[in-house]
């Protein structure tokens, strides 16, 4: 299939054009099946773009294969800007998790939830795995049979994965999820970067980055009480340009430690609990 990856029989993929977060600037859209086909992620808003995945369902169709289902796995702008396009297209059902259905503009049709199943054909099936933290409704899609897993925005073959408050990010519940995906015997495609061969020492290095950034926001929470203040401690590593993101990146840290009891606030002040337990993977 002219433009596209193949990913394992029955699977491909194709890179496009999104307004992603950089390093990244494409979105993977994955097409899964034979005669059943199912589109995961068509996120690109852009005309020219669209027309590449376009002209590759084309050449399915022609062959007599058909579009059944769009799959999307949170409601973020990279990763929805087709969505609607490509069910005026196809005639394809929307299948999201319902907290992503209440976030977007545009009907889905089909609510997931966690362990749901889509049959599809020659063995592909896709089985919803609800993963919440980067976005509260985010799904990772499994396909069992062929060992892949769509990873959406739980990890990224470049750069790091932002766990936004303001946006329902939840640092707890990510740490969660990605100890859950440990246990996913599959390649991972995420939404960010190229197949994942081997996703475990990559969903290791998740783990420990973040813990890592943990230890350096609660240390800094025993220097500093003002939280602007600990911005250029905890994120020293960090390009100054980028510390606006680093400052939603912190209170999602901020607010785990809170529920860890490690940390205690009132306004924009921090008092750091000593005597309790460091930072943990969470519950």
């Amino acid at each position: 299939m002219s433009g596209a990856q193949q990913v394992e029989e029955g699977i491909s993929r194709i890179a496009l054009r999104t307004p992603t977060l950089p390093p990244a600037t494409t979105t993977s859209t994955l097409i899964v099946g034979h005669e059943r086909l199912a589109v995961i992620e068509p996120g690109t808003p852009h005309p020219d773009e669209q027309r590449r995945l376009d002209s590759l369902l084309d050449e399915r169709t022609a062959e007599g294969a058909r579009v059944v289902a769009i799959l999307i796995t949170h409601h973020h702008a990279d990763h929805i800007g087709n969505v609607a396009g490509l069910r005026e297209r196809t005639g394809a059902l929307v299948y999201a998790h319902p907290a992503t259905a209440a976030r977007v503009d545009f009907e889905v049709d089909v609510e997931v939830d966690d362990g749901d199943v889509l049959e599809l054909d020659r063995g592909h099936a896709l089985e919803a795995m609800h993963t919440p933290g980067h976005a509260p409704g985010h799904l990772v899609y499994v396909d069992r049979g062929a060992k892949i897993a769509y990873a959406g925005d739980m990890v990224a073959g470049e750069g790091w994965i932002m766990i936004d408050p303001d946006d329902d990010g939840d640092m707890r519940a990510y740490l969660d999820s990605l100890e859950r995906m440990r246990r996913i015997a599959a390649k991972l495609v995420p939404a960010h970067g190229g197949v994942i061969a081997d996703p475990k020492p990559l969903i290791d290095r998740y783990v420990f980055h973040r813990l890592e950034r943990e230890k350096k926001v609660l240390t800094a929470a025993g220097r500093c009480e003002r939280v602007e203040d600990m911005l250029p401690l905890a994120y020293d590593d960090t390009p100054r340009q980028l510390w606006p993101l680093a400052r939603r990146s912190l209170e999602a840290h901020l607010r785990k430690l809170e529920q860890d009891g490690l940390v205690t606030r009132s306004g924009d002040r921090v008092t750091r609990v000593h005597g309790r337990p460091g930072p943990s993977r969470g519950g």
